[in-house]
């Protein structure tokens, strides 16, 4: 099969492997849609925290978002057959120890995270394989599309469903990627009237008005400050979502936060968190909480069912598998506009 490997930083080529034998709880899947996602692009220019501190080595087979159709099954495999379409867990716990016993893999102590730390082989390839207990049923209602963005709604839900929202509460979410959309479509389920989406594109920004934010604010245009005290009314922000992983927008969420408010972090961040000025955290008495995704995916799913949630808008680009390798290599130029670029790798 054909298959995407980043062989060192900066270093990326298409390969020539063998599809190996299934374990008999093994599935293997025919992937049709992966996600790029911004980890992925620093994994390559080795500018990922991940793998400064040696958390993940090079050689590694990228991407941890997707879908497929199911081609074969190992013996042991009940739940699946050849022609399912699913998507999968973003980490593969070792299924013998306690934890993933007792259905709690991501505290698996060998947990192997697909395609990025300690990396179960990801899904730049034709064929993904994947334990039968971290795979789920793609309902036919959602696309294939659609599919591949359940892996950030999952970062989203886990990031909210703790708080108490109601229609009234006033949430800010700063960071026009992917996990900030998510995050935005999420609240709007969760029944919140008043989410302020905080970017520095306006093609982007238009789009979070599409999906349902009442308000919006370019900080290349207008004073963040200035503009978070007239909608909030001097009050803040009750909930802030940070999800864009940089270190000045923590400070934006630490300024615009309400007094007692909560700021979820989202994001990644690439490089140290430096020169914060931290009274505010203090005098406001803000929890900050980080969120580390992966959450019960069926959950999610019925989720997304529920609130008919289509996550399409987001999607701004698809590009087929021969056209990755250049995309990796202009990166820094195709991805200014791009919120999540598809890779289409076989035909539904």
């Amino acid at each position: 099969m054909k298959a995407l490997l980043v062989e060192d930083k900066k270093k990326i080529d298409y390969i020539d492997i063998p599809v190996r034998e299934l374990a008999d709880d093994e599935i293997l899947c025919r992937v049709v849609y992966n996600g790029i996602c911004g980890t992925d692009l620093v994994i390559y220019s080795g500018e990922c925290s991940f793998v400064k501190d040696g958390q993940i080595k090079y050689p590694v087979r990228i991407g941890h978002e997707w879908s497929g159709v199911v081609e074969q099954v190992g013996k042991n495999v009940t739940k699946f057959k050849a022609g399912d379409r699913v998507i999968g867990d973003n980490a593969v716990g070792c299924g013998a120890c306690d934890d993933c016993v007792n259905g709690n893999f991501r505290d698996c102590k060998d947990l192997k995270s697909v395609g990025t730390i300690n990396a179960w082989d990801g899904a730049y390839a034709d064929y993904m394989i994947m334990p039968e207990r971290h795979l789920y049923h793609l309902p036919d209602s959602i696309s294939m599309k659609n599919g591949v963005l359940i892996e950030q709604m999952t970062v989203a839900y886990c990031g909210l469903m703790e708080y108490d929202i109601k229609p009234d509460t006033k949430i800010a979410i700063i960071g026009a990627g992917p996990i900030g959309m998510a995050a935005l479509a999420v609240a709007k389920a969760m029944g919140c009237e008043y989410v302020t989406f905080i970017g520095r594109n306006d093609e982007k920004l238009k789009i979070a008005k599409k999906i349902g934010a009442k308000h919006t604010i370019n900080t290349r245009k207008e004073n963040l400050i200035e503009a978070a005290n007239r909608i909030t009314s001097g009050e803040g922000f009750e909930i802030v979502v940070e999800a864009s992983g940089a270190v000045s927008t923590v400070q934006q969420a630490i300024d615009i936060a309400a007094f007692r408010g909560d700021i979820s972090l989202m994001g990644f961040f690439e490089e140290p968190v430096d020169n914060l000025f931290m009274n505010n955290v203090v005098t406001k008495a803000l929890t900050i909480k980080g969120v580390f995704g992966g959450g019960n995916v069926n959950q999610i799913i019925d989720f997304v069912l529920k609130y008919h949630m289509d996550l399409e808008e987001i999607i701004t680009e698809t590009i087929s598998f021969d056209e990755v390798k250049e995309y990796f290599l202009d990166a820094e130029n195709r991805k200014k506009n791009n919120i999540k670029v598809l890779v289409k790798i076989s035909d539904e």
